[in-house]
């Protein structure tokens, strides 16, 4: 049997680069399929950025325009007056109040000319005061003063007039709040629509685009030739393909393109920022500095800590794994409280472990919403001082901590997208270690076709090692006509099992040559191989699958070969006081058969596929005499008209074969027909009288 070498992935724990571009070239193969979904996402997903970028700006004209029409008094010569009103502006910006007397909309000097700014801070004398503008005929004493057309109110004493007053006097601004409001609430459902049109199209081409993976590494997985398998444990095979694909599967839906929607909000939010007021926007991205080192800090803390918790987790995962399977063992010997205290001591580490990451997290989230909190209140005591000194309006301060708030989210989010992009890019390179591990056994460009064999079979000068300087077969030289049965015994570890390994290409010869009706094995499509040849191992293994499953094995076998593959090994009998007959679904490998049930549904498997080429290997080796005497008939039935390779160390089971060779050390030692060996009085004549011995002392 081969080697168990140490296995390749041996450390669970998160290695490599936060992020690679080779891989991502890599993974973006199986994504560009489904290219179309992924720019859907993107389409979705500007359109939702674009909405978290307007409504703050929304709100801003509201409160400017509507809840705060706001007007400060510009006094200067008529003819400048005349100048200014002369520019044009837009509705509602200069009002004359007389022939040297402007009100000018405080709201809308943001977004003037800066020539026209420049004229108003300059030239003659705007008052820092600002003022409600309402009908002078409304006007009955309570505030304020009427200038011309105009009653001006003090924005500190709107306060003063009565709410119904108030309400019947401001209907335009309530109609104008109003059409924001369903303009808000269009937004919001266009931002809903399109948040749901960007996280469906993206998990569907993430889910795709994963089965894709999940499939070619799967298909992979099974071409790959039986060192790969002695060397790595299938537990973390089968982690390769659900983890380490989960992990992929997270990267695509919770970063890629989500990572480009934080970088244009970021983008965005800050030339927003910028165009309202450049001053008060440098001012609030003074925490940026803090909040990078901040994040640095947490990724180097927390990328070590991460891959402690991985090969904690690792070993739990396989704690619990052996533990279970061998569990007979373990009650058996009593070693319940040592596993117990194994398993604990396992625990404890993980739990420690997991409490230091909660701790990170428990001072990083805090931390970084400090800092977020730090820049919004900068923002606010800036902006407030600026707005009390009429440099900028409510509505900007209001919008400007907004977006304030809105950056520092995806910068926050970045933090933790990393450690999301390091574990996918840990699992994409075990992913693909996989996938570029070629197989050992190459089938040859020029194979010949599938096609129906005969059965000859001849090793010639055959010599194979599992490691170059371990030879496991010497020099093997033996020949089986079509529908001639041969038996290999000897000793454990003698290179029986090697034989038939070699007979079906799980490996191929060091040197010397193999033929199959002629042709070199190698020169076989892997196909003809395996579709001729039928295997019946020591170790039933039979699927969680009803037994009708187990004997076709997703062949297109009707029901009616299926029970007459049954009937010929004789399990019929057994299968119909199941259940369900061969309907009944099995447990795990079998479970609730017995050695010998399990045998007879493998043998019935074997005879229902017509093989050319039958192997049995010690089929016979875990059953009683009873059990056995029933397997010998249907071993029989298996054999009549099939080239039979039989591997027994119970003699009495291979007697009837037409040849028997003697294997040791790698070598045949001898060969010759039951009676022939028997009267020569060697090895197999020995191994004969000490059998026969056992059984005349068990009768005894």
């Amino acid at each position: 049997m081969p080697p168990h070498g140490q296995s390749s992935f041996a450390d669970d724990s998160v290695e490599g680069k936060g992020y690679d571009s080779k891989l991502i070239k890599r993974l973006l193969h199986y994504v560009g399929p489904h290219r179309k979904l992924i720019f859907l996402a993107m389409f979705f997903m500007l359109i939702s950025s674009s909405v978290e970028l307007l409504l703050p700006y929304v709100t801003k004209t509201g409160i400017d325009k509507y809840l705060a029409r706001l007007y400060q008094v510009y006094t200067d010569t008529p003819s400048a007056c005349d100048s200014l009103m002369e520019l044009q502006p837009a509705d509602g910006d200069f009002i004359f109040l007389a022939s040297d007397t402007l009100l000018v909309r405080k709201a809308s000097m943001d977004g003037m000319d800066p020539a026209t700014t420049h004229v108003l801070a300059t030239g003659g004398h705007l008052l820092p005061e600002t003022f409600y503008l309402f009908p002078a005929e409304k006007y009955e004493g309570e505030t304020g003063r009427i200038q011309g057309d105009y009653w001006l109110v003090p924005e500190r004493d709107l306060g003063k007039i009565p709410p119904d007053k108030l309400m019947s006097i401001r209907e335009k601004d309530v109609a104008g709040i109003t059409r924001l409001a369903l303009i808000f609430m269009g937004l919001l459902v266009v931002s809903i629509f399109a948040g749901y049109g960007h996280v469906m199209s993206l998990v569907v081409a993430g889910q795709r685009s994963m089965f894709d993976v999940r499939t070619e590494l799967f298909n992979h997985i099974q071409t790959l030739s039986l060192n790969f398998f002695s060397k790595n444990p299938v537990g973390r095979l089968v982690t390769r393909v659900s983890n380490d694909v989960e992990a992929l599967n997270e990267m695509f839906s919770a970063v890629l393109v989500n990572l480009v929607k934080d970088f244009l909000l970021i983008i965005g939010t800050v030339t927003i920022l910028l165009f309202m007021d450049w001053k008060l926007a440098l001012i609030s991205l003074t925490v940026l500095p803090i909040f990078t080192v901040a994040s640095l800090l947490f990724r180097r803390k927390t990328r070590t800590i991460y891959r402690k918790v991985r090969k904690h987790l690792a070993e739990l995962n396989s704690s619990i794994a052996e533990d279970v399977s061998g569990v007979k063992v373990i009650q058996i010997f009593r070693q319940e409280r040592t596993r117990r205290a194994k398993y604990l001591e396992i625990n404890d580490n993980y739990y420690k472990i997991s409490m230091k990451q909660l701790y990170v997290f428990g001072v990083f989230r805090p931390l970084i919403e400090v800092i977020a909190q730090v820049g919004t209140a900068i923002v606010l005591i800036y902006g407030g001082l600026s707005a009390i000194s009429g440099a900028l309006t409510i509505g900007a301060l209001v919008a400007f901590i907004s977006y304030v708030r809105q950056m520092f989210r995806p910068i926050s989010d970045m933090s933790e997208k990393y450690n999301i992009m390091q574990s996918a890019m840990a699992s994409s390179e075990r992913i693909f270690k996989i996938l570029d591990t070629e197989p050992e056994v190459e089938e040859a460009e020029d194979a010949v076709a599938p096609k129906r064999l005969r059965g000859k079979v001849e090793f010639e000068n055959v010599n194979f090692g599992y490691s170059p300087d371990t030879p496991v077969l010497r020099d093997i030289n033996f020949g089986i006509e079509p529908g001639k049965s041969i038996a290999l015994v000897g000793p454990t570890g003698a290179g029986k099992t090697s034989i038939i390994s070699l007979l079906t290409r799980f490996w191929d010869v060091n040197s010397g040559r193999i033929l199959l009706d002629g042709t070199d094995i190698r020169k076989h499509a892997v196909e003809t191989l395996r579709k001729n040849t039928a295997i019946v191992l020591q170790d039933a293994f039979i699927f969680s699958r009803s037994v009708a499953d187990n004997i076709r094995l997703s062949s297109d076998l009707t029901m009616d070969k299926v029970r007459m593959a049954a009937d010929m090994v004789q399990a019929t009998e057994f299968i119909d006081r199941l259940p369900q007959g061969f309907d009944t679904v099995m447990a795990e490998r079998g479970a609730t058969l017995s050695t010998g049930q399990k045998q007879l549904i493998c043998f019935a498997r074997a005879l229902a596929h017509d093989p050319r080429l039958l192997i049995l290997d010690e089929a016979t080796s875990n059953v009683d005499p009873t059990t056995e005497q029933l397997i010998q008939r249907a071993i029989d039935t298996l054999m009549k008209g099939r080239t039979s390779i039989i591997v027994a160390h119970r003699l009495s089971t291979i007697q009837k074969c037409d040849e028997i060779m003697v294997i040791d050390a790698g070598r045949i030692m001898e060969r010759g027909t039951h009676q022939e060996l028997l009267a020569k009085r060697g090895i197999y004549y020995n191994l004969y009288l000490l059998q026969w011995g056992n059984g005349k002392s068990s009768d005894r």
